[in-house]
């Protein structure tokens, strides 16, 4: 089977030095969009990948301890960039999305998923794991704002990687094994633990054929997979796993020369913020 759509959208956004990711740049301050996709599957309907931002990050990071995120990383949004109004705006309403495929537990990535209640959300169970024993401090240090986690969390939650993983195709090589997240082909996701423990992204196949990779913050832009460019090593502070990030950049590297012809989508990249510009459509 395979996914009939994906839209990117833009949820809001972040500024730091270009320094953070290039140890090459200035230290002049550019915009991180936070991205969110839009798919839709023909029998399981709309899809989330992730959520942005929303009004209830804003809210959140107005007292202590979470202010100190947004201290640290200041967010520019307003309320109609949430994925919930843009999609309310193209005529469907929160209640049809079916799933939530979570990548991991940043406050750029959760802030949305109290917006879309009737939601299943798709995750690792690693990655849940990892944060929902942390009291609120604990969790901001890995960038996890626990109170946008919905209260029913533990109901609604479906872990991907507790199901059978399975070898993949020698078309998303070097990625070798991978998870059927329906069962039915149309999506796999794959662990790239490095930025956060137990982060996911996901290859699509659409009915055109294109397939894309969904690879959240394995890399914050394609250039650093393109030239194999590592970060600053003040970005320690924001990688729970250095080694595996780094491999995951050797990964993505390898994988756009093995198959040029996948497009490798960084949630934080300027160049998926131009497809969200454009208004482009995967079909």
């Amino acid at each position: 089977m395979t996914i009939e759509m994906v839209k990117l959208f833009e949820c809001g956004y972040c500024t730091h030095p270009e320094k953070v990711i290039n140890p090459k740049g200035s230290l002049k301050k550019i915009k991180f969009p936070a991205t969110a996709a839009l798919l839709k599957h023909p029998t399981k309907g709309y899809i989330l990948f992730d959520t942005g931002y929303s009004g209830k990050f804003l809210e959140a990071t107005k007292s202590f301890p979470y202010s100190i995120y947004a201290k640290l990383t200041p967010v520019f949004f307003t309320e109609a960039r949430s994925i919930k109004n843009q999609l309310k705006s193209e005529g469907i309403h929160s209640s049809e999305i079916r799933y939530i495929i979570l990548s991991h537990f940043h406050g750029d990535h959760t802030a949305g998923l109290k917006d879309f209640p009737s939601a299943k959300i798709l995750t690792f169970k690693k990655a849940y794991d990892h944060i929902k024993q942390l009291n609120k401090v604990k969790a901001l240090t890995k960038g996890c704002l626990v109170d946008l986690l919905p209260d029913d969390m533990d109901k609604r939650i479906d872990f991907i990687d507790e199901h059978p993983e399975i070898s993949l195709s020698s078309q998303f090589q070097p990625f070798q094994k991978g998870f059927d997240v329906f069962g039915d082909g149309s999506l796999f996701a794959i662990d790239l633990t490095g930025h956060a423990i137990g982060q996911l992204g996901i290859f699509v196949t659409l009915e055109s054929g294109k397939k894309i990779l969904l690879c959240a913050d394995a890399v914050w832009t394609s250039q650093a997979y393109e030239e194999l460019q590592f970060p600053h090593k003040i970005t320690k502070l924001l990688i729970e796993d250095g080694s595996a990030y780094k491999k995951n950049i050797k990964k993505l590297h390898d994988l756009s020369k093995n198959s040029p012809e996948i497009d490798i989508l960084p949630t934080h990249c300027q160049k998926t913020w131009n497809l969200v510009k454009e208004g482009y459509i995967y079909e």
